[in-house]
């Protein structure tokens, strides 16, 4: 029997007990830096406009979400695009190469999942979307809110309780 073939066998043998090993893992609590909190404030204040790593963090963020919601927490989360992250919000992706289309439309995916969990927002700055001449809320994928300066809403949300994290 040749190594790949061996290797390989071995591979598929082993996998299932890994897979069922790594999700029977607990993770740790966060109790005290909980403690006394019964709703998790956070805005996201989204720049980063590399799609593979926008999904590598919104994916983190969703993992937040459900810590929370595991450790007895409301969620509560703002979702505010500036910069390039919100040229992946066009409703229309026609213009764009096909490449950045997927890339675009695999982000919105991650959104739309994202916006289907209860208490999560999304707004876009409109100085960014004028960038992308997405100047109208009819040219936001839907369940983003389209305000005037996103620096005026976090200014906003931080007096409302919200701490404001940079995912850039």
């Amino acid at each position: 029997m040749n190594t790949f073939f061996r290797s390989f066998i071995l591979c598929v043998v082993l996998s299932p007990g890994l897979v069922m090993a790594n999700s029977s893992i607990t993770k740790p609590s966060d109790s005290r830096a909980l403690a006394g909190l019964e709703q998790g404030k956070i805005l996201w204040d989204i720049t980063l406009a590399q799609p593979d790593a926008l999904i590598a963090r919104l994916n983190v963020l969703e993992e937040t979400y459900h810590d929370m919601v595991r450790q007895n927490l409301t969620p509560n989360m703002m979702f505010t695009f500036r910069g390039g992250a919100v040229q992946h919000l066009a409703q229309d992706l026609s213009q764009r190469d096909l490449d950045q289309a997927a890339a675009s439309l695999a982000v919105q995916q991650k959104l739309s999942e994202l916006l289907a969990l209860p208490g999560i927002h999304m707004e876009a700055c409109q100085i960014a979307t004028r960038r992308f001449n997405l100047t109208r809320q009819e040219d936001l994928m839907q369940g983003v809110t389209l305000v005037g300066n996103t620096f005026l809403s976090i200014m906003g949300y931080e007096n409302q309780g919200y701490t404001t994290i940079r995912i850039d």
